[in-house]
């Protein structure tokens, strides 16, 4: 499942992408329109929504988050851009600052979801 937003999260959807990979989510980010496509899918597919609602493929670059701690991973297939033959699948490091701006933002909530996940883990633990 994955989330195609311009605004932050809201705790159920930050759940719904993270209780089953242990806190990590998969993104591709427009960085122009300030638009986010993620979840817990193949980040290529996020890429396509994007795509879809209008983003340029220059503007899209694929990241994966912890939650837990923040750490960004900037690695994903669909940075090497078509076009740009023997580009890498590192996030240029003039867009990481961005990205990292726009995670924090559309992540805001993540903490008190991790705490609402912990407890649901605990539940299912004394059953």
């Amino acid at each position: 499942m994955f989330f195609v937003k311009k605004m932050h999260f809201s705790n159920r959807e930050i759940e719904s992408m993270t209780c089953e990979t242990g806190g990590y989510v998969w993104a591709a980010v427009d960085v122009r329109r300030n638009v986010i496509a993620a979840g817990d899918e193949f980040v290529g597919e996020m890429k396509n929504a994007l795509l879809r609602r209008k983003s340029s493929i220059g503007d899209v670059y694929g990241v994966g988050m912890d939650t837990n701690t923040g750490e960004i991973e900037y690695r994903s297939p669909i940075n090497a851009k078509l076009m740009d033959a023997g580009r890498s699948s590192e996030v240029p490091l003039e867009k990481r600052g961005r990205i990292e701006t726009l995670l924090k933002y559309f992540f805001l909530e993540s903490k008190a979801v991790r705490a609402e996940c912990e407890r649901k883990s605990e539940k299912r633990a004394d059953l």
